[in-house]
């Protein structure tokens, strides 16, 4: 039997855009949210806005210069949901429990995410039916 993941919530949910200028707009204007934070990730090739929806953030981001994986994304499957990420006390210690349960996994260590001094961690999409998975601990830094 496999070992229970404890997760805390989702912590985030990413969703691929053309524009994130226009996304951000389109979700201001339909929702009423404000902009909890915007960020460019150059080493990931993304410019990201994310609002937060009580502890779960809801992100909208673009490619940077269309080559990195959010582009190859849109290309793929157009517009959305690309990510959704969940929230657990230690990334460490959760990717250990995966890797138990013979979860194919992108990272066998966790990565250190230091604008908000978090650990993450991704799970291929094949072992999620075609999502891109995430563990991430820590808090928004917001």
């Amino acid at each position: 039997m496999p070992e229970k993941l404890k997760t805390n919530h989702v912590d985030h949910i990413c969703i691929a855009v053309k524009d994130v200028k226009e996304a951000e707009k389109d979700y201001t204007q339909a929702f009423g949210w404000e902009v909890a934070y915007r960020y460019v990730d150059a080493p990931e090739k993304i410019r990201v806005t994310g609002f937060m929806v009580g502890p779960t953030a809801i992100e909208v981001m673009e490619d940077l210069d269309g080559t990195g994986e959010v582009a190859k994304f849109i290309q793929r499957s157009g517009e959305g949901v690309m990510l959704i990420s969940y929230n657990v006390d230690n990334c460490e210690e959760s990717l250990e429990k995966l890797k138990k349960n013979n979860v194919k996994l992108i990272d066998q260590k966790p990565r250190y995410f230091a604008e908000h001094k978090r650990n993450f961690a991704f799970i291929h999409p094949k072992a999620t039916h075609g999502i891109l998975t995430e563990i991430i601990d820590g808090k928004y830094q917001v």
